[in-house]
């Protein structure tokens, strides 16, 4: 199996820390030099992390597409805070032959700077990562809580850079982590201080709502200038401004696009933003960051089976306007029920006008669920692409069934939407 793109570049990133520190400091057999090798690796991918978090266009070149930037972003950023929290835990091991009361002291706040820097970087890691992983916020006040781990990373990383040690003795290595700390702090001002100067955001209109039935909206933007380029299947950052939803920047896949440059999203009612969204009016305005991703048909060959699932049944309608004569599809569209289909009349449509597009709505209630061989009754796997967009859980079990069939890796491409923050 091929490795994912972009594993060579955080491979080196996170590498050369490493590789610099065993130099400086030879290995020894004890719990606290893995607590300090603990340390140099959290330090260096809670960087990695924030730098994952940028979404500037040299990271789709690196990955491949911005949701797999993303699930970088995510793996990394949880051993990062794993690493991070042992580290101390580690370091203190050899104060407990003394006493229990000589560790605690060392895990607390007292004596020098550097030292304090690193434990009050630990206590906001701690309450973060507590109501990230376990208390269940909502979006707005979870973003505001991830966004005080770039408080942990400064005094994590002042702390990394004055604590006394190999860091210290080794100019190179010290140079490094100093070049990490800027490269962390640059990531956290780029996107959370200045995105609205640095990151580049188009303004719209909302031009139609039509609210589908209680769990379905449909809305269509216009420019108020001039919209963008985009690939079908592409997705985008919209923070809507009106007197009924919060002005939030969430990520929706583009449905559909007009020559006017209009863009369309369809959404589900899956939380406290999107259960508001019926609530926008013809007139309100949007800005749109974007577009983004590399799910798009062209990346596959002509022979192709689109399986979808739920609202992930979105970006296949931008696929279906745009998809040349000389392409063959097969659409199959997993739904739990038929109050699911909030798209019944655009499949119609599509039927009607495209005659090298095959539809067949699944209904898992009548049906049981969609599977991989049921979806590929009748092509090749072999000459097949195979295109997957809807919940995680589906799309995994579709995955394992196609290995199982033999399809080969390069030729399932999967719509990584739901790694986006």
């Amino acid at each position: 199996m091929t490795l994912p793109k972009g594993t060579l570049v955080t491979s080196l990133f996170l590498a050369l820390p490493l590789f610099l520190w065993l130099i400086a400091e030879p290995p020894v057999a004890s719990i606290s030099y893995l607590g300090k090798i603990l340390g140099v690796f959290g330090f260096t991918a809670f960087t990695l992390a924030l730098l994952l978090a940028i979404r500037i266009p040299a990271q789709e070149k690196i990955f491949g597409d911005l949701g797999a930037s993303y699930q970088f972003h995510q793996t990394i950023g949880t051993l990062a805070l794993m690493a991070l929290v042992l580290h101390p835990i580690f370091l203190a091991w050899q104060y407990i032959e003394l006493s229990f009361a000589s560790a605690a002291t060392f895990l607390l706040p007292v004596g020098d700077l550097a030292k304090n820097l690193g434990v009050f970087g630990l206590i906001i890691m701690t309450i973060c990562i507590i109501c990230t992983y376990y208390v269940r916020l909502p979006y707005h006040i979870w973003k505001k809580v991830h966004q005080y781990l770039a408080v942990a990373f400064v005094l994590s990383a002042l702390h990394s850079v004055l604590i006394p040690g190999s860091i210290q003795l080794m100019p190179v290595l010290k140079l490094l982590f100093i070049i990490f700390l800027g490269l962390g702090v640059f990531a956290i001002v780029y996107r959370v201080l200045f995105k609205t100067i640095f990151v580049h955001r188009t303004p719209y209109v909302v031009t139609s709502v039509n609210v589908v039935n209680e769990k379905f909206v449909d809305v269509t933007l216009a420019p108020k200038d001039r919209g963008f380029d985009l690939k079908p299947g592409q997705f985008a950052y919209v923070t809507y401004m009106s007197n009924g939803v919060k002005a939030e920047e969430h990520p929706f896949s583009i449905a559909g696009s007009g020559p006017n440059g209009s863009i369309r999203f369809v959404t589900k009612n899956l939380g406290d933003f999107t259960n508001t969204l019926h609530n926008l009016v013809v007139g309100d305005e949007a800005m749109v960051e974007g577009p983004y991703g590399n799910f798009t048909y062209g990346t596959g060959g002509k022979t192709q089976c689109w399986i979808a699932g739920g609202i992930g049944i979105t970006p296949f309608l931008a696929f279906a306007e745009s998809l040349p004569t000389d392409y063959t599809a097969t659409l199959y569209y997993a739904i739990s029920d038929d109050t699911e289909n909030a798209v019944a009349d655009d499949l119609a449509d599509i039927a009607k006008r495209k005659s090298n597009i095959s539809i067949v709505v699944w209904n898992s209630k009548e049906k049981g669920f969609l599977t991989a061989a049921a979806a590929l009754s009748g092509l090749d796997p072999a000459k097949t692409d195979i295109f997957l967009c809807g919940p995680g859980g589906m799309v995994k079990a579709i995955r394992d069934q196609l290995f199982v069939l033999n399809v080969p890796h390069h030729h399932i491409h999967q719509e990584k939407f739901t790694m986006l923050p």
